[in-house]
């Protein structure tokens, strides 16, 4: 068997295609053939073989998973070539109804909102029947992260204020959000704050996208509902105002493989396969399929790179 690999053999070169070796599974980890959605670490694949210590899967299991090269810097542990190892921790076990294109664009949406929502923004694990309640923003909703991040809360028992291109209203609908603002709206942050539900109280945000100011206008809604929490996923601009009453927090997806395991292990063993199997959390936003192979991933890269909205690119493999 061979390992066909999009490699990058320097900073800002692009994509070049070569056969690595097969990685060999060490405990805890697990060898897959897979499925990859650049330009992110999310993959989708069958397990060929799994480390000594492993315990949750086996060869054969249709699973999707968050690559680790992002955090160790490992290219047996990379996203873009037809075999890859994985962390026990960072992955889930999908249904036989859903794809592998549907569960190659779970990993990192699920990873960026479940750190951000539950160790950012410190809402507590669901337990039981018990449910949060109040207002939550996501800014983004229609994002791949964004839409996991509604999913999420609503599931969670939270009335979901999303903000989305209006092309995109009817979809973060169906992901759960209450409420659905235009982000081109000039007047988006009062229309927000002025259809605050009784009760709704909007002490908690999270800005899936950080783009053309967003983070400063969901910052600013949280400010004048009496401040809160705002978890961000770029840095907040350095120039941008601060207030005293809102606490940011920069969420960084890749602690599930670093300080986070535990948590990661619950995310994606538990609550994500729970979830999945109950139809809870669906695989969003739409798909689009760039054929070719690995071959073609600098060309899903390029795709990428002109911009996307409402949709996200996987590369089918053979």
């Amino acid at each position: 068997m061979s390992n066909t690999a999009a490699v990058i053999a320097e900073a800002n070169a692009r994509l070049q295609i070569q056969d690595r070796p097969i990685p060999e599974p060490k405990a805890p980890k697990s060898s897959l053939r897979i499925l990859p959605s650049p330009p992110t670490p999310d993959i989708s694949g069958t397990v060929e073989a799994v480390g000594a210590e492993v315990k949750r899967f086996k060869k054969g299991d249709r699973v999707t998973g968050f690559a680790t090269v992002v955090s160790n810097n490992n290219p047996n542990h990379g996203a873009f070539q037809q075999y890859t190892l994985l962390n026990e921790t960072a992955a889930a076990k999908i249904p036989d109804s859903m794809s592998f294109e549907q569960g190659a664009i779970l990993p990192m949406a699920v990873a960026t909102s479940g750190v951000g929502i539950f160790l950012d923004l410190g809402i507590p694990r669901p337990t039981g029947t018990e449910k949060q309640s109040g207002g939550f923003l996501v800014w983004g909703a229609s994002s791949s992260v964004g839409s996991a991040a509604v999913q999420i809360v609503r599931s969670l028992g939270y009335t979901v204020y999303a903000v989305a291109s209006p092309r995109h209203h009817s979809k973060a609908r169906e992901y759960g959000a209450s409420h659905v603002f235009d982000y081109n709206d000039s007047n988006v942050v009062a229309n927000i704050t002025n259809a605050k539900r009784s009760g709704d109280t909007i002490k908690l945000a999270f800005d899936a996208i950080c783009d053309n100011g967003s983070s400063e206008q969901v910052v600013s809604v949280v400010e004048q509902r009496g401040g809160g929490k705002v978890a961000i996923t770029l840095p907040f601009p350095e120039t941008a105002k601060k207030p005293d009453n809102v606490e940011i927090l920069l969420t960084f997806a890749a602690r599930i493989n670093t300080d986070a395991k535990e948590f990661g292990a619950w995310l994606f063993n538990s609550f994500l396969e729970k979830s999945l199997v109950d139809n809870t959390f669906v695989p969003s936003p739409a798909i689009d399929t760039v054929e070719g192979g690995i071959a073609s991933m600098q060309k899903a890269l390029d795709l990428h790179r002109k911009g996307l909205s409402g949709k996200k690119l996987v590369i089918p493999l053979s």
